[in-house]
């Protein structure tokens, strides 16, 4: 669809067909929304923000301007830890999600993990609600565990009760603040914290890559997403920790080098 076909079946609740079947008269209240949805859209906006929900592999999931908007290169992300997970057994995997956002990355790998159970953390009590929400509409609440906590916050100190997990995920702020700026407009709308990442872009996925192996178990996945040109940097920072073996990466769609799975020793 385009983007005028999905402002009108946000608003009017309907399929792209149903726009066509009949002639289409819009009322006056009508009207006056798609003319403020084109005008939001006209400015900059993230379509997605606009008509409140974006499609992320199988799930349709809420979004608004209090989380990242899940973007095709995190499918690649989601794809590669299911692609690792397929060779081991799958029953009783527990499961951490790292700035869990809209819920994308906990909600895909809950429901296709059907035995799994995933604790997802997120420094916003907005984001929280916003992904418990989508956990419920797609019916894996009862298997994911929402915290309100700073990502870095648990790597030093976890919880009492924290067991250690077969598989860390995160899509991590990794920008560097130098380059917000120059960042497409639409992006721009997004939340600075689910972006901005200190001067390299790596003051999340540094100690991610530092601390996460204290909370895996043996043989665990650590799977994150990073920024084009980050590669050098990010072998680098495995390079001097002892935790992990068979260090994988892996390319976006546009063979940007875009994300890294590696197995703990």
């Amino acid at each position: 669809m385009n983007e005028h076909e999905l402002m009108l079946t946000s608003m009017l609740q309907c399929e792209r067909q149903d726009l066509y079947l009949n002639p289409l008269v819009l009322n006056s209240f009508q009207k006056k929304r798609l003319s403020q949805m084109q005008q939001r859209r006209h400015n900059g906006e993230p379509l997605q923000y606009i008509i409140g929900s974006t499609r992320f592999l199988d799930f349709d999931l809420d979004v608004d301007d209090g989380v990242l908007i899940p973007r095709p290169e995190t499918e690649l992300l989601v794809d590669a830890v299911l692609k690792e997970v397929a060779t081991r057994s799958k029953d009783d995997l527990w499961i951490l999600d790292l700035g869990t956002g809209s819920g994308n990355i906990a909600i895909s790998l809950a429901s296709y993990l059907p035995q799994s159970h995933v604790m997802a953390l997120d420094i916003s009590s907005k984001a929280i609600a916003l992904a418990a929400k989508n956990a419920r509409q797609h019916g894996v609440s009862n298997r994911i565990v929402f915290k309100n906590m700073c990502l870095l916050r648990f790597l030093n100190t976890g919880f009492a009760d924290t067991k250690k997990f077969d598989i860390i995920v995160s899509n991590p702020p990794y920008i560097a603040v130098d380059h917000l700026s120059s960042l497409p407009k639409d992006v721009q709308y997004e939340p600075r914290e689910a972006l901005a990442a200190g001067v390299q872009g790596l003051d999340f996925i540094r100690p991610i890559i530092e601390r996460a192996g204290r909370w895996l178990k043996t043989d665990g996945l650590l799977a994150l997403e990073f920024a084009d040109g980050q590669l050098p940097l990010i072998q680098e920072i495995f390079t001097w920790s002892s935790y992990y073996k068979e260090i994988m990466y892996g390319r976006d769609y546009t063979l940007t080098d875009r994300y890294v799975v590696a197995r703990k020793c």
